[in-house]
């Protein structure tokens, strides 16, 4: 877990809605970042705040009255009027206060991981620690790590042997990417790990072969039939390149 990733899921983790796993990685960063702990306690806090009833204010009921005018306009002029900002509404079922706290809470968001890359990226991060790349299965033969995902899986996983290739099969793990449940297929080739994410399509066109370099990390993105797949290693892209070829081979 690093702290970009800790900061996408901090909210996540504070509304008990991570899984164990995830959820276990955030509590051993948390407890060894103190900038991540600081915004951790910050939004606790501010949680906090939110639900205390000394931040809830009545409307003046001048503008209580402006609104229900606009309300009980005849249909066709129902809209607000242009006087009437989206504040002032917020104002009538809150506080000014709270305002306040949800410009706070909006600023304080890190960069969303808007691309497929990047989410691909950041967990192949998480998956790294000082022992290793997290494993679920470890076993260098495919008949052992693709039969492991029965009954935890929708699809089957695609397992290679690339021994001969170069690349070694380390083993795999349950993943999720986005809302999706995913296998991480886990290669290593020299000092370099390779973590071959798939799930199932949802549906879209097929996705082309495509590359991208995000922070550091290489990533090749392609579709195969109802499957999506990203390969992120550290490695060279001629090299990921490479993989990918040959992992796509039957």
């Amino acid at each position: 877990m690093n702290c970009t990733l800790a900061l996408r899921m901090l909210d996540a983790y504070i509304d008990d809605e991570l899984d164990a796993a995830t959820a276990a990685e955030m509590v051993e960063h948390i407890s060894s970042c103190a900038a991540c702990a600081a915004l951790h306690g910050q939004r606790v806090a501010m949680r906090s705040a939110l639900r205390a009833s000394a931040l809830r204010h009545v409307a003046p009921p001048e503008l209580r009255q402006s609104i229900m005018r606009g309300i009980e306009r005849p249909a066709q002029s129902r809209s607000p009027p242009r006087s009437l900002r989206w504040w002032q509404v917020l104002v009538v079922g809150g506080s000014t206060a709270v305002l306040g706290a949800l410009g706070g809470w909006w600023l304080a968001q890190p960069p969303a991981l808007e691309s497929l890359p990047e989410f691909a990226v950041a967990r192949h991060v998480a998956s790294l620690t000082p022992a290793g790349p997290r494993i679920d299965v470890a076993s260098s033969d495919r008949h052992v790590v693709r039969p492991w995902f029965q009954g935890r899986l929708e699809f089957a996983p695609m397992v290679r042997d690339l021994s001969a290739q170069g690349f070694d099969l380390l083993g795999a793990r349950l993943e999720r990417i986005g809302d999706r449940q995913a296998v991480a297929v886990v290669y290593r080739l020299h000092s370099h790990v390779i973590n071959v994410f798939s799930w199932r399509g949802g549906g879209e066109s097929a996705v082309s072969e495509r590359e991208a370099t995000i922070r550091g990390f290489n990533v090749v993105i392609w579709s195969d039939r109802d499957m999506d797949f990203a390969a992120v290693s550290d490695t060279d892209s001629a090299e990921l390149k490479r993989f990918t070829a040959a992992y796509r081979t039957p």
